[in-house]
């Protein structure tokens, strides 16, 4: 699916890390989170139920906030120990995914489309958390939230322009057959894949070394 999908690397804004580096002699540590990438959680996301991929995508996109935050903070030892890694600890102000996403966009991180894409997949996790019966995207308050994302219908027009809703929803259509999955978990599929791929400018899908 990844290769199908194609992740976009958009370049995000911020305090470079370059300028980091030169603002103190100490040695830059390495960022705690990295990215999770493609090869260890694509098989397990598209062998889940919607239930089960809403969550992973939601846990994968936490991630990659988090690194993107990291990066454009202090990289001095004594301040990520002292000042940034308790932020990012249980009950802490950057703990949440809400608290990332927010974080991110103030920082500059974000451009308004993933800013919203962003809370509507947490939203949608929202909704699925105060369902008791079977969740599905097929379900009406799902699938209303689920074509308010800008991502996917961002990724088939890429490079160009956003496509419309109804053609995206056509072409979902083409690849639900193609993958033999429904038209909604395709939308979702490639919806989740290229912001996740705009969030973590593409680190999480470049091919590894053999």
């Amino acid at each position: 699916l990844s290769v199908l999908l194609r992740p976009t690397v958009l370049a995000g804004s911020g305090r470079s890390p370059g300028s980091l580096a030169r603002s103190t002699l100490m040695p830059k540590a390495r960022i705690k989170k990295q990215p999770i990438h493609l090869d260890d959680f694509g098989g397990t996301m598209e062998s889940e139920s919607d239930r089960g991929c809403v969550l992973v995508a939601c846990h994968v996109l936490d991630v990659a906030l988090e690194h993107r935050v990291r990066f454009h903070l202090s990289r001095r030892r004594h301040v990520i120990k002292r000042a940034i890694d308790p932020l990012f600890e249980v009950t802490r102000p950057l703990s949440s995914f809400w608290a990332k996403i927010h974080a991110a966009y103030a920082l500059g991180l974000l451009d308004d489309w993933a800013f919203e894409d962003l809370n509507t997949i947490r939203s949608i996790r929202n909704a699925l958390a105060h369902s008791h019966g079977t969740f599905t995207f097929d379900a009406k308050e799902i699938e209303s939230l689920l074509f308010r994302l800008h991502a996917t219908r961002r990724a088939f027009g890429y490079p160009g322009r956003e496509w419309s809703a109804s053609r995206a929803r056509e072409k979902c259509e083409t690849l639900a057959t193609e993958w033999r999955r429904r038209p909604r978990y395709a939308y979702f599929q490639v919806g989740f894949h290229f912001l996740h791929g705009y969030v973590t400018k593409g680190i999480a899908y470049k091919r590894r070394a053999a």
